[in-house]
């Protein structure tokens, strides 16, 4: 069996937290980092799926905004 540091598996375990949905701030309290911007700095890159959620939360928004001025437009030619 491969030999495993103790610091690789706080980083497959905070990859879990991350990817799962944890959040940002609940890993660095879970890590025992003091300053956000530490874990931040180090684990930012792993937050991809947040990313993806906010841009889809944001078409969603968009749709939904647009959709709205179509029936209104709609309706003012009725």
């Amino acid at each position: 069996m491969r030999h495993i540091r103790y610091h690789d598996l706080r980083h497959s375990c905070t990859t879990l937290l991350l990817s799962n949905g944890v959040s940002m701030k609940e890993v660095q309290e879970w890590l025992g980092h003091s300053d956000y911007a530490t874990t931040a700095s180090i684990y930012s890159h792993l937050e991809f799926s947040s990313k993806i959620n906010s841009a889809e939360t944001m078409n969603k928004s968009i749709k939904k905004y647009h959709l709205g001025k179509e029936k209104r437009l709609i309706k003012s030619l009725r």
